[in-house]
């Protein structure tokens, strides 16, 4: 059985920093314990690149109330290693109805086993959306082909994966498009239309909204120059 771990990323004050987490956080974090975090800003806990989002996200929320609900991120720590998370904002008012600070939420999206997805009747469908992303995949046909309705296999795709099923795909596609980013120096409209989209200006709009940045900034922050040369010198040898 898969487990979607859920965890209470960050309960924040605009003044003193992260004042309340739990273990989870700070094992995603590759921090030994909670004490090593608390206090801690945004800046002082992701890479430059994503603490500015964060920051962002966090003034919005802490000035304006707005909130954040079941955001899909491809998060990077400092290492590079990828991790999916579905996550929330809210923002937290005292008394007297003024915002004191906020509580951030996160789902670890951890990937189903063969047997959760024979159990729902789901294997064939994902190998399919796996296999062909860069295809236009409609969820009307992928419910057909696993012999459900609509609304049955969405209900089913949500209770595996936690996610709809236009998410699954998103998340596939971005999932491919980030790695192609940091693995390889192939160009970023290249790897767009090799990911399923029609052009570079929407695979940029959402990847910058599963990311949180642009593609040619995810590839400054987390591209591996050793791989690009190994292929490099691999291709040169074959001529």
């Amino acid at each position: 059985m898969t487990i979607h771990k859920q965890f209470l990323e960050r309960l924040a004050s605009p003044t003193a920093g992260l004042i309340m987490t739990e273990k989870l956080f700070a094992e995603r974090l590759e921090r030994h314990s909670v004490d090593e975090i608390i206090g801690k800003t945004a800046h002082d806990l992701f890479s430059e690149h994503l603490a500015t989002i964060y920051s962002e996200q966090d003034q919005i929320i802490l000035t304006q109330g707005e909130e954040i609900s079941d955001r899909l991120e491809l998060v990077s720590n400092r290492n590079g290693r990828l991790g999916w998370y579905l996550s929330s904002k809210y923002s937290i008012e005292g008394k007297d109805g003024t915002i004191i600070g906020l509580a951030s939420i996160s789902r670890d999206l951890q990937t189903p086993g063969d047997e959760d997805l024979r159990i729902a009747g789901l294997a064939k469908v994902v190998e399919h959306i796996q296999k062909n992303y860069l295809e236009d995949l409609k969820p009307t046909v992928l419910a057909s082909a696993a012999g459900l309705s609509l609304t049955q296999f969405e209900r089913r795709m949500r209770k595996i994966f936690k996610l709809s099923t236009a998410q699954f795909i998103r998340k596939t596609r971005i999932e491919s498009a980030a790695r192609q980013l940091i693995e390889t120096n192939k160009p970023i409209i290249n790897i767009a239309l090799d990911c399923g989209y029609s052009d570079q200006s929407a695979f940029t709009r959402q990847f910058k909204t599963s990311v949180g940045m642009a593609p040619g900034v995810y590839r400054s922050a987390y591209h591996h120059p050793l791989t690009v040369r190994s292929e490099v010198r691999s291709s040169e040898s074959e001529f």
